[in-house]
Formats: structure tokens, C-alpha cells, sequence
């Protein structure tokens, strides 16, 4: 199967069943609310729900549209899916109300557009994620498969390829790469040329996209390349260094009929800043409720596994380079960095027993909810570091410090991409500006979410290998 007739038979499969799914629901929740449990007294015969049935379907599907959910679902994580589900149900929901006011015949009962709403987010996103489901099972079989050629050796172009051989159901089969000059990296995929037979390349190998990832001494052939695809209709995707070449969000402006670009400043101000604070205020309260049991039992376990205090506190600079004390459950002996600071590892001897199962399930980290509630940390955000570290960085890592225009937070869109622990400086520099640059109440909500998956995971993983670990 030809990746362009995968990409047809998902559309029309997506857009069928979400048509039917659509004007189904509104019959579904007409017949919960004539049941004779919910059952009132004067309720509009169902042919009038049909109407609403067709308009409802009409509506979803234009919304769904326009938020994008019929584009190609390669890459396309489930949470965005749930999101964008959830968005399209409620504006088609809230315009159907509005609309309502102005159509007297007779009220259509909110009872069942309440059921519609809860209806319409599990049955629709039920049904999308079943069909991505199938979708990624024949890409990882190799089914629909787009054939892809990297240009360049530069950027990302190790984690580029890394997440592609690792990710079969990306639904990408990678041809091989060209390098910038004959040196021959060495790379897990074919090499297929210098960049100077890029053309020839192109032409023998016939890749359906071409992504572009070279170094910074050829940035020059770019506008080349871009030409080479857009004559052949191949499709053509840059992945330059983001570290020194990112481009921020702007927006066209102009003084006295001149026209300007202004670049957004990497700070989340005025209403924004407020959303995401409020945000902060309700999560970690509710929080430090709901996992009260939990600090007593965490407690508990330190003070019986080793000597020392509790907490850990270490100082950490946040937004504008401001230092506080950062909390965490203390994981490792109480001497442990006595010396030079230096970063921990899965198999540190300094860290403890319960330290150790406290890593696994990321519970060390919770007593970070009270700088939330103090206003010096946020949930998500830039992981914070230390003084000694962020001197160190700044003057080898070019934007190190923009990622101090925000508040450090607990989790991260790095954090959430596996980039935890003793990991790349550099690639987690990259996620941190991407997250500050394209910021939204949103894309925190879905960081949050990515984080308790994550944390389940690995808590799943944990306990299923605990067995092994007895018996070894």
C-alpha cells in the first residue's frame, strides 16, 4: 500500500465514522433522556432531535476541519487527539445553544446536550483512537510507509534518526542520509552521497520527503534544496540547529505606513501569566490535599531507611535568574555532596534504598508542590539548576539563559520526551525554548498529562520487573 493511499483510506475512514458517530450521539442522548428514569413529562418527538442530529454532524466535522483533524495523523500523540476532539464538541455544542435562543419552536432540552457533550468526547475519541491504533499497527508493519532522505549531518540529525528507528509507527522508512563533505560519519543508516550530488541523489533514490539537517557551514545549500523538491513536488521539511537558529513567533506590524516584524518576547505576561498562575494555585493546593498520606508515609519510610533530615533542599535559580531553596524528599546519604556538586546517576552508591524506589516512581520530587504554592516554581516549566551548573553552561551553550525567562516548573516538554536525568544539555535546551516560544494553557495541560502517564509507566514497569529482581 502507497503511503498516498494510506493517508486516503484513513481520511474518508476518520470522516465516516466521525459522521456517523455524530449524528448518532444526539439520538443516543435523546433515547437516556426519555428512559423512563429520566423521563419528564412533555418531551419533543425524536424527529425533531434528527434535525438536530444533521447539524450537529455538520458542525462537528467543519470544526474538526479547521482544528486540523483530518491532516496526517503521523506523529500525532493521543492526547492531541482527546484535545482536539474536546474542542470541536464544544464550540459545535456552544454555537448549537446560541443558535437555540433564536429558534422558538419548541427548547431543545440542555439535559440532552449535556448528555451529547459527554457522549460525543468518549465515543469520538474512542473511535479516532481505535482507528490510529490500526493505522500505526500496518506503519509498523510497513505498510504505507513514506520513503525519507536527511540531508545534512548537523542540527538534531542524531535524535532525528534516533526517534525514527525506534518509532517504526511515525510510518517513516528512512532511504539513507547525505553528508555535508566525504568523511564518512559513521550512523546507523545508509550513506548515500556528499552533498554536492544531492540533485543526482534525489533523482536515483526518488524519496517521498526530504529533511534537511545540515551543519552550519552549508546553510547556504538550503534555498538549493528547497528548489530541488519543490520542482520534483517532493516535500521539504528543516531541521536546523534550534540552539542558534531558531526563529521566535512574530507577528507583522508597521510605524507610519512602514511595515516591521515584531519578534514575541520569550515571557508569558499580563492575562497569560495569570491563567497559568491560577493554574499553579488550584493544582498544587489540590494536590497537597489529596497526597497528604502520602508525604506522612514517604516521611516515615526516610526516617526508618537512613539518618538525616527529611527534605533536601538545594538552591536553584528560577525566572530572571533569581535563587531559592528548592525542596525534594531526600534520596541519598545526608553527606553526599559534602565536595564539588555533581549530577546523579541510575546506580550513584550515595543514593539510598528508598531513595532508590523514590527515583523510579519520581516521588522525590513532590515536596516541589510547596515552591509552586510559594510562587517560585510552576508545574510545568524549564527544569530549574543549580548556580554552579548554570555558570558553567552559559558560556558554552549558546540562549542557555532564556530559559530562565520563565519559572522552572516540575515537569517539562522535556521531561515528558525522555530527556530526564543525566541526559543532553544541548537537545534539552531545545525542548525548553520550543515549550517557552509556542506556550499555552493547553500545551500545559497536556504536559501534565504526558507526566502522569509517564509516571504510571514507570511505576507499571517497576513493579512488574519487582517479581524478577526477588527471584534473581
Amino acid at each position: 500500500m502507497s503511503p498516498k493511499t494510506m493517508r486516503i483510506l484513513f481520511f474518508w475512514l476518520l470522516l465516516i465514522t466521525d459522521a456517523v458517530i455524530s449524528f448518532c450521539i444526539i439520538l443516543i442522548a435523546y433515547e437516556i433522556r426519555v428512559s423512563p428514569i429520566t423521563a419528564q413529562a412533555h418531551m419533543p418527538p425524536m424527529s425533531s432531535y434528527i434535525q438536530l442530529g444533521y447539524i450537529f454532524a455538520f458542525l462537528n466535522l467543519y470544526f474538526m476541519y479547521v482544528f486540523g483533524m483530518y491532516k496526517d495523523t503521523r506523529g500525532r500523540s493521543g492526547i492531541d487527539e482527546l484535545f482536539g476532539v474536546l474542542k470541536s464538541v464544544t464550540v459545535c455544542l456552544l454555537l448549537i445553544l446560541a443558535l437555540s435562543f433564536f429558534y422558538r419552536d419548541f427548547s431543545y432540552s440542555r439535559l440532552v446536550l449535556a448528555y451529547t457533550f459527554i457522549l460525543a468526547y468518549f465515543l469520538l475519541g474512542t473511535s479516532r483512537y481505535v482507528l490510529i491504533r490500526i493505522e500505526r499497527s500496518l506503519l509498523r508493519a510497513g505498510y504505507g510507509r513514506r520513503k525519507l532522505l536527511i540531508v545534512g549531518t548537523g542540527g538534531h540529525f542524531d535524535a532525528l534518526v534516533k526517534k525514527i528507528t525506534e518509532k517504526p509507527e511515525i510510518g517513516y522508512m528512512i532511504l539513507g542520509y547525505i553528508e555535508e563533505k566525504p568523511s564518512h560519519t559513521l550512523a546507523p543508516i545508509p550513506l548515500l552521497g556528499a552533498l554536492q550530488e544531492v540533485e543526482k541523489l534525489v533523482d536515483t533514490y526518488s524519496p517521498d520527503e526530504i529533511i534537511v539537517t545540515l551543519d552550519e557551514s552549508h546553510h547556504e545549500w538550503v534555498s538549493r534544496i528547497v528548489d530541488i523538491c519543490d520542482r520534483r513536488g517532493i516535500d521539504c521539511k528543516l531541521s536546523p540547529n534550534m540552539v542558534e537558529l531558531m526563529v521566535r513567533p512574530r507577528t507583522f506590524d508597521e510605524m507610519s505606513g512602514v511595515p516591521l516584524i515584531r519578534l514575541k518576547g520569550l515571557r508569558i505576561r499580563g492575562i497569560d501569566y495569570m491563567m497559568k498562575r491560577i493554574l499553579d494555585i488550584f493544582l498544587s493546593s489540590l494536590l497537597l490535599v489529596v497526597l497528604a498520606p502520602l508525604f506522612i508515609l514517604i516521611t516515615i519510610l526516610i526516617k526508618l531507611d537512613s539518618s538525616g533530615p527529611i527534605f533536601y533542599m538545594q538552591k536553584r535559580l528560577g525566572m530572571d535568574g533569581v535563587e531559592y531553596w528548592m525542596y525534594k524528599f531526600r534520596s541519598m546519604r545526608a553527606e553526599a555532596e559534602a565536595r564539588t556538586p555533581s549530577w546523579s546517576k541510575d546506580d550513584d552508591p550515595r543514593i539510598t534504598r528508598v531513595g532508590r524506589l523514590m527515583r523510579k516512581l519520581s516521588l522525590d520530587e513532590l515536596p516541589q508542590i510547596i515552591n509552586v504554592l510559594q510562587g517560585t516554581m510552576s508545574l510545568v516549566g524549564p527544569r530549574p539548576e543549580r548556580p554552579f551548573f548554570v555558570e558553567k553552561f552559559e558560556k558554552g551553550i549558546p540562549r542557555y539563559l532564556e530559559r530562565h525567562k520563565v519559572k522552572a516548573g516540575i515537569t517539562g516538554w522535556a521531561q515528558v520526551n525522555g530527556l530526564r536525568g543525566d541526559t543532553s544539555i544541548e537537545e534539552r535546551i531545545q525542548y525548553d525554548l520550543y515549550y517557552i516560544e509556542n506556550w499555552s494553557l493547553a500545551f500545559d495541560i497536556k504536559i501534565l498529562i504526558l507526566t502522569v502517564l509517564t509516571i504510571l509507566s514507570d511505576a507499571f514497569r517497576f513493579i512488574s520487573r519487582a517479581p524478577e529482581s526477588v527471584e534473581d
